[in-house]
């Protein structure tokens, strides 16, 4: 049914406020998955913590209770059906002219160069490592964040660029709210569990995710500028 199509579940981790009172990073993360469909077993999940009294709308992995999180990191560990690409971003080491708000024409928002070249990189280590995959006739990227119009057309811009250029099959670009799909809050989890390790250093979440974690790109790692200090 879905053999020929790979879908790929975007969700990003920190903010966008690149001044010491932000975030450390800012990271972009992808779920791809072949059987997007094949999710049950967390719709089982929901409705077994409603009949224990714990209310629970969807899954999101910020805000849920450790025992929540203990049994969708659990149901993302037995998934065989799933890989993990993320780019990561340490925001005291970006060349603030890849954020300020620039005059161009054609980069009219703050953070448009930055948001363009971690998508790209973001695509580009999904298909290198499909390069040699034949199956793969098309793609679907659903991003989960709400942005405004012209964001929107900036990504689809940027994501169907790369596929004409790079992978050659059509490519579908939709933004839908994490609470309408299994598939996105799985990203959720999956990008919330490395940005903790990032930003906090913490490893437990992240260790559970490891095996489906194809690559983990650190972009400005061999950097030696820092263009401003973050609040202790």
């Amino acid at each position: 049914m879905f053999s020929d199509c790979l879908f790929i579940f975007v969700d990003e981790s920190g903010n966008f406020d690149f001044t010491p009172s932000g975030t450390k990073y800012f990271i972009l993360t992808a779920v791809s998955t072949r059987v997007p469909h094949k999710k049950d077993r967390l719709e089982e999940l929901k409705y077994k913590l409603l009949k224990g009294g714990l209310e629970i709308e969807y899954f999101h992995a910020s805000e849920d209770k450790q025992k929540v999180r203990d049994e969708v990191f659990a149901f993302i560990k037995d998934s065989e059906d799933i890989a993990i690409d993320s780019v990561v971003i340490q925001k005291n080491k970006t060349n603030p002219v890849l954020y300020e708000e620039s005059t161009s024409r054609k980069i009219k928002h703050k953070g448009d160069i930055l948001y363009k070249k971690v998508l790209q990189t973001l695509l580009g280590y999904i298909f290198r490592r499909l390069k040699k995959d034949n199956s793969v006739k098309r793609a679907i990227v659903i991003l989960s964040s709400i942005f405004t119009k012209d964001k929107r057309n900036l990504i689809i811009k940027t994501a169907k660029t790369y596929f004409k250029e790079n992978v050659k099959i059509p490519a579908y670009i939709y933004f839908h709210d994490s609470k309408s799909d299994k598939n996105s809050q799985i990203a959720d989890y999956c990008s919330w569990a490395i940005y903790k390790r990032w930003e906090n250093r913490e490893s437990r979440p992240y260790k559970i995710i490891i095996p489906k974690l194809k690559s983990e790109f650190d972009m400005f790692e061999t950097g030696d500028d820092f263009y401003y200090e973050y609040k202790k």
